[in-house]
């Protein structure tokens, strides 16, 4: 009796919903209906920014990070939907904070890339969720994208790896292609989660030998573990 009147109960409040928001927007999150588009006003505050600046240094070479948010309470769950759900209304809300960190930082760049997934890692998605970011990125900074990492090894998942594991890991996977399109150029690497760098380390650096003049690096999310 008690499950049938909760039933009940939410029933009665999912329909005046929908009559007050009757083209049914959802928070991503919390699934209240909302009059904005993707994410309530509380959800969104509850996001921790970060305004850290991460310096990824190994050997001579360093890159400067710009984390958006720290990889932590609804910022994970964004990034988890969108990478392993395919959730791209979850990934319009990171790609749009992500926009914001772009201007804020105010970096003058003349092309937008991305860290690259494996085929194997590709056809099991179906998409590459730093591609899909950086597309949008694109979009709204009015700064084009351009193709030119590949990914040439099937890696383990970054995942359960400590940090010296991480590097090796990763090492020597990653090869630009198109050259032309970077030599000279200032280039803005797109990643969602900077955890020891050493993935979006490698893809600066490949670019880097390639002739970019600079490579800066703006990630989703930065992460402690």
């Amino acid at each position: 009796m008690g499950t049938r009147i909760f039933n009940y109960i939410k029933y009665i409040i999912e329909c005046i919903g929908e009559v007050i928001y009757p083209y049914g927007n959802k928070c991503v999150i919390c699934e209240k209906y909302i009059e904005e588009d993707l994410i309530c006003k509380e959800c969104l505050n509850a996001i921790k920014h970060c305004s850290d600046v991460k310096i990824i240094e190994k050997g001579k070479n360093c890159f400067s990070a710009f984390p958006t948010c720290y990889y932590s309470g609804i910022m994970m769950e964004l990034i988890l939907n969108l990478k392993y759900k395919g959730d791209f209304k979850s990934g319009e809300v990171i790609a749009n904070l992500m926009c914001r960190k772009a201007k804020e930082i105010n970096i003058n760049t003349d092309i937008i890339t991305f860290v690259p997934s494996s085929k194997k890692s590709y056809k099991k998605r179906g998409y590459n969720q730093s591609e899909y970011l950086a597309r949008i990125i694109s979009k709204s900074i009015n700064i084009p994208i351009v193709y030119c990492l590949k990914k040439n090894i099937n890696t383990k998942d970054q995942i359960g790896l400590n940090g010296i594991e991480r590097w090796l890991n990763v090492k020597d996977s990653f090869k630009v292609y198109n050259e032309r399109y970077v030599e000279n150029k200032r280039i803005l690497l797109i990643d969602d989660v900077l955890t020891t760098g050493a993935t979006s380390f490698y893809c600066a650096n490949e670019l880097k030998k390639s002739g970019a003049k600079e490579i800066f690096i703006l990630t989703a999310a930065k992460s402690d573990v």
